[in-house]
């Protein structure tokens, strides 16, 4: 029995590609004395190779798991025309799955969602079917934010969401001046039951959506969920660390995907 079981049939054509770059590298060492050939090369090929077969099971997971969301998205809402794409500036179809289960199982009736897109038409679905409250999206771009309203229209679900122009400004944090929606987007807001934090983006500044933290945490409702995208980012950090210092202990949750998605219960 072999002491290394090869399972993986990338793996496989690591260890054979792997081999044949051995062979080459021996013949080209003894051909011109250069040893330092094959004890460099060898192992610099062999660390590309399982570099480049990670990233591809990496992928091909991620592929699976798009896969079973976006399956679960028809099946839970039952668009009446196709959705706009899902695309890497857009929300994900992992962040919109589980906008959805939370919208079907706890029927918030607050729901606020920083950045439109995709996700509004998606939770709006789910609003109605679930009896849940009204979607409000705030967007900071005009055009991005007419384009949501005509999707909204589009699809008979503009009395279930609504898009607030919301223009990036200074306000004042607690950790100083930052870049974030004008104040006056937030009059008479409070009450949250269901938080999505998926703006501004990240170019408006370090720490882009730190902000909301600051300024959203004391408008949540007890027991309300937050939902923080793109987590997988470093500039992130900020804000998966505060909201997460305030939630239950047992209430976050990390879902896997190249973008990362954080769900984190509040206390109630």
């Amino acid at each position: 029995m072999s002491l290394i079981a090869i399972k993986h049939e990338d793996s496989r054509r690591i260890a054979l590609l792997t081999g044949l770059f051995l062979i080459v590298s021996l013949a080209a060492g003894a051909m011109t004395g250069c040893w330092w050939i094959p004890a460099l090369s060898v192992p610099g090929f062999l660390g590309l190779a399982l570099l480049v077969a990670h990233y591809h099971r990496a992928a091909e997971e991620e592929r699976i798991f798009q896969d079973q969301d976006l399956q679960f998205i028809q099946s839970a809402i039952a668009p009446v025309h196709p959705l706009p794409y899902f695309t890497r500036w857009s929300s994900s179809p992992a962040l919109a799955a589980r906008l959805i289960g939370l919208i079907r199982t706890h029927r918030p009736q607050r729901i606020v969602e920083l950045g439109s897109g995709v996700s509004t038409l998606v939770m709006a679905y789910a609003a109605r079917e679930a009896g849940a409250g009204e979607v409000l999206s705030l967007d900071h771009d005009p055009e991005y934010a007419a384009i949501t309203r005509r999707n909204l229209d589009a699809h008979g679900l503009a009395a279930h969401a609504r898009v607030v122009d919301a223009p990036l400004v200074g306000v004042e944090t607690s950790r100083g001046r930052r870049i974030w929606y004008a104040a006056s987007a937030l009059d008479d807001l409070s009450g949250i039951d269901l938080l999505i934090v998926d703006g501004p983006p990240r170019k408006s500044g370090p720490d882009a959506r730190w902000p909301a933290f600051d300024l959203l945490r004391e408008r949540l409702a007890p027991g309300a969920f937050v939902v923080l995208d793109d987590t997988a980012r470093s500039d992130e950090k900020a804000s998966l660390e505060s909201w997460s210092s305030v939630a239950l202990p047992d209430g976050i949750q990390q879902i896997p995907g190249r973008k990362g998605v954080t769900i984190l219960r509040m206390p109630g």
